[in-house]
């Protein structure tokens, strides 16, 4: 019989260290417990916020199995020793009734009730307490009505008590430790939250991007992980799988942390250069005028050239922000752009410096080459800052992830041109996730939101010019339309 217990606490010991979800954990401890005693029914409570929350409750005969959290079943139970579950917690100590309703120590009215509503009896009953290597109480596991082999209800047997005190630490420990694995997982993101912030204060609409780009990504993998469970899709995403795609998402931007704000809030082609090039219009004005009251050019020249710097400074603000431009108003830059003034010394001023005439003729969008090159650049900043971080075996994946949702399948993504299979189906996903919510977003400086139909139309277009994942896409398109309520996303409000 001792070999056979040391056996249980082993073959216990190994189940309760192996699992890695909590509720599953809760509902082993339950098991593990019946089944060392052959007992009917068993409840775990959890000690929180001085009171045993319940969590796990089973009945065989009743054909209960029921989970909760705080009083979503159940009421806490106080911690008042007149009940038999408080007073193992409070004496940290287990408790063997042999037959509840002739014990006068503890008060089971409860038990009782339940007895005349379902028509189940309560005899025999252990209590015993979960209780860290610390000392501290972490809950307790109520057990009804140990069976004999015929299925007769009898008293719990004094031999398995030492056995669940055993489980009852295991337990608790097991708890603890994955409370405390909990705890550096919520510390591990409210760093990244701090990455976020830091963003926000540069990047406004990036704040935004990164967690409806995270809560976008959540929607689609439990949209995934519900169709596979209905045999529907291939792809699934274990909990640590999930955790790492999300952990990459909400993470995949802090490469903008680098990029110099005159860039990545750069609105139209000229930015902060414009009133320098209007300015230089106004003072190249004025020196023409001074040519024509000193006698250099006449009049009409005067003229001529006064109505030439009125029509370029209209040109010019709005070439600065028309968001396409035509051969002729790159003609018309290119004229402006080569025209020079001469004073009396052969001093020379051109109309528009080299760089202005680079960011006017722009063909589409407001940023130069160079420019764009810096904000491509955010993804290798993403990667550098995130090999800094110690994520080893937790997130072994996130650098290549979060590194290559720019990529696209047929080559023409950056950093590194990645093709087809080079691009695993967790950055395809970030991928489709990323254009989607930057075509959606209201807080865009330099565009306007489009419609959610008109985005996926978008994503529609690049799926079948090979640039995006079809099928990821078609996902997206689905998990989308059961939204609901369930995404909260972020919208940016104008003051």
């Amino acid at each position: 019989m001792e070999q056979m217990q040391a056996d249980k606490i082993l073959e216990i010991g190994i189940l309760l260290a192996a699992e890695r979800n909590y509720d599953e954990l809760l509902s082993k401890v339950v098991d593990c417990a019946m089944d060392l005693t052959n007992s009917d029914g068993g409840t775990l409570y959890l000690y929180e916020e001085e009171q045993l929350k319940f969590r796990i409750t089973k009945n065989v005969s009743l054909g209960v199995n029921r989970k909760g959290t705080g009083g979503e079943q159940y009421p806490p139970v106080a911690m008042n020793e007149k009940n038999v579950c408080a007073c193992a917690a409070i004496r940290r100590k287990l408790l063997n009734i042999q037959d509840a309703y002739s014990c006068g120590e503890f008060d089971f009215s409860g038990p009782r009730e339940y007895d005349k509503l379902t028509g189940y009896h309560t005899k025999s009953i252990l209590v015993f307490p979960m209780v860290n290597h610390e000392g501290q109480l972490v809950g307790v596991v109520q057990l009804i009505n140990a069976q004999n082999e015929s299925g007769e209800v009898v008293p719990f047997r004094k031999e398995y008590e030492k056995i669940l005190e055993s489980l009852g630490s295991q337990a608790a420990v097991a708890v603890s430790n994955m409370r405390f694995v909990q705890e550096i997982e919520d510390l591990m993101i409210s760093i990244t939250q701090v990455f976020t912030d830091a963003i926000d204060t540069r990047i406004p609409y990036n704040y935004y991007h990164s967690r409806n780009v995270y809560l976008y990504v959540k929607k689609l993998v439990d949209y995934i992980n519900k169709r596979h469970e209905e045999g529907q899709c291939g792809h699934y995403f274990t909990a640590a799988r999930r955790d790492e795609l999300l952990m990459a998402a909400l993470m995949h931007d802090i490469g903008k942390l680098v990029i110099p704000n005159e860039i990545i809030d750069k609105t139209t082609r000229l930015g902060g250069k414009l009133p320098l090039v209007l300015e230089r219009f106004d003072h190249l004005t004025a020196l023409y005028h001074i040519d024509y009251l000193e006698g250099r050019i006449s009049k009409s020249k005067w003229r001529e050239i006064k109505n030439y710097f009125v029509d370029a400074k209209v040109k010019v603000e709005e070439f600065n922000r028309k968001p396409y431009l035509t051969e002729e108003d790159i003609a018309y830059i290119s004229k402006l752009a080569s025209g020079k003034y001469t004073d009396s010394n052969g001093t020379k001023i051109g109309y528009l410096m080299l760089d202005e005439t680079e960011c006017l003729t722009v063909r589409r969008g407001n940023l130069t080459k160079a420019e764009r090159e810096v904000i491509c650049s955010h993804v290798e900043y993403t990667e550098k800052y995130l090999r800094k971080m110690n994520f080893k075996k937790r997130y072994p994946h996130i650098i290549e992830w979060a590194g290559a949702h720019h990529e696209y399948l047929d080559g023409s993504g950056y950093p590194r041109g990645l093709k087809g299979e080079e691009i695993c189906f967790e950055a395809r996903i970030l991928v489709v996730v990323d254009v989607f919510e930057a075509l959606t977003s209201s807080d865009r400086p330099y565009k306007k939101s489009m419609e959610e139909e008109k985005a996926l139309s978008v994503l529609a277009d690049m799926a079948e010019q090979g640039k995006v994942d079809k099928e990821v896409l078609g996902l997206f398109r689905e998990a989308l339309a059961e939204k609901g309520e369930d995404i909260q996303l972020f919208y940016h409000h104008e003051p």
